[in-house]
């Protein structure tokens, strides 16, 4: 996220350019607004198809280890559920395990992007 001053001006400029004056009338709102951009909890979007009876698709924050499946899991519900595929919103700085129709990956989200990462990096990040 880019510094919220440095927002905070850019809004005051399109503030500015759309409705006349000075940029400086702009600032206190557009201060406020640079604000709730940075505090808003940042998502991404994944999509999974439905999968199977045999093989489901489901996604799950990593959020420990366990003693008998290697990873404590929160399992997430889907946000969009259709007849093809799952919509799932994931949170930035989080590690999920993404299983899409039995096809299992490690995830973490970095700067509004869905990175795969492999199982020896999850378990450093979680040890």
């Amino acid at each position: 996220m880019k510094n919220v001053m440095v927002r905070a001006w850019e809004i005051a400029k399109e503030g500015q350019k759309k409705f006349g004056g000075k940029v400086s009338e702009y600032l206190s709102e557009a201060l406020k607004m640079a604000w709730a951009e940075a505090r808003a909890p940042q998502t991404v979007k994944l999509t999974t198809t439905s999968g199977s009876r045999k093989h489901k698709s489901w996604v799950a924050e990593i959020v420990g280890t366990h003693p008998q499946w290697k990873f404590d899991r929160n399992f997430l519900d889907a946000v969009e559920e259709g007849w093809m595929d799952k919509e799932f919103e994931l949170k930035e700085g989080k590690v999920y395990e993404v299983c899409d129709a039995g096809s299992r990956k490690f995830v973490k989200v970095e700067t509004g992007k869905i990175n795969e990462i492999e199982e020896y990096e999850v378990k450093a990040m979680v040890a």
